[in-house]
């Protein structure tokens, strides 16, 4: 039974030798969430094309949107790219073998674990800290691109709330010119001295009284005839009100055409910030745990191997043993 064990321990070491272990480094970064903001989640919907109904479903769809983020090719060449920048090792290796060395662990927001193996303890530490800091600065990024994203779609609400004020406006003003220019239409087809009947000075008044264009526009509200007004009085005032109200559309025209190259710009600034963030929260933190903390730890260490060998011999020897005794048994 010794003689099996040792012959296992043996095979162990062996297989440590021809197999040779790889070394684990990892860092540790804080992941938080805050949810509380349910109309970023328009925005986020936006952009990943799908449906997010509550807190939990923005949760998972940010941690796997994370997830997801820290292992893309752009940031695996920034990662290879600061790792040959500081040791020429890193030269001959590719994209491919650098991402296959690295892993994230986690369960939820909290504590995640970002690993990197390699056969050189030091390799492995310089990848998983290169890694690191390279996921906290795109991460940052990103979220201070959504942040971005966030004030623009406030602001472009705005301009559309404002917008809307604005075509009421002109809507109704332009209903007002055109009384005015009919009214002005039919006095001409009547004599300056014909008095305006009663409906019809109460159908311009109610067009005319209630809007507002500044103090000129009070004073001449003051002057508006009374009955039993001539034609000529009328057609007199709605030639100085005419005018106020054609400069009040015209103002208003071009507050609106502003509003819209506004509009247009904020729109284009607002899906640039939204591809740059990639679907990440305002609200998502990822920081390093700690800035010198780095566990190292060996895959497959030769002791648990040889371990495993004399257990694999005991188990030999033991099959042994009973085949033996089935052997006696039957002879």
């Amino acid at each position: 039974m010794a003689l099996f064990c040792v012959l296992g321990s043996l095979l162990g070491w062996g297989v440590s030798l021809v197999w040779p272990t790889p070394h684990r480094a990892t860092r540790e970064l804080y992941v938080g969430l805050n949810v509380y903001n349910s109309s970023e989640g328009r925005i986020r919907t936006e952009y990943a094309g799908v449906e997010i109904v509550n807190a939990n479903d923005f949760k998972n769809w940010q941690m796997a949107s994370l997830n997801t983020l820290i292992l893309t090719d752009e940031v695996i060449d920034a990662t290879l790219a600061r790792l040959r920048a500081a040791d020429p090792y890193w030269e001959g290796v590719d994209r491919t073998a650098l991402a296959r060395s690295l892993d994230v662990y986690w369960r939820n927001a909290g504590k995640w674990r970002l690993v990197a193996e390699h056969p050189d303890p030091t390799r492995a530490g310089q990848a998983v800290t290169a890694w690191e800091e390279v996921v906290v600065e795109r991460v940052h990024t990103a979220v201070l691109a959504s942040q971005r994203a966030m004030v623009l779609d406030l602001q472009l609400q705005a301009i559309a709330q404002q917008r809307l004020v604005y075509h009421s406006q002109i809507e109704r003003l332009g209903q007002v010119h055109k009384v005015m220019q009919q009214t002005l239409l039919e006095l001409d087809a009547r004599p300056a001295d014909a008095p305006l009947d009663q409906e019809e000075h109460w159908k311009l008044w109610r067009q005319v009284g209630k809007l507002d264009l500044g103090h000129v526009w009070s004073v001449l509200l003051n002057s508006f005839p009374s009955q039993p007004a001539p034609a000529s009085a009328y057609r007199g005032w709605l030639a100085q009100a005419a005018p106020l109200v054609e400069a009040e559309l015209a103002d208003l025209e071009e507050l609106n055409d502003q509003l819209d190259q506004r509009q247009q710009a904020a729109a284009a600034q607002f899906a640039e910030a939204s591809q740059e963030s990639l679907g990440l929260s305002a609200t998502l933190d990822v920081d390093k745990i700690s800035e010198t903390r780095l566990e190292r730890t060996v895959v497959r260490p030769t002791g648990k191997l040889m371990l495993a060998g004399s257990l694999l011999g005991l188990v030999v020897w033991f099959a042994f043993w009973l085949g033996s005794i089935s052997l006696k048994g039957s002879a």
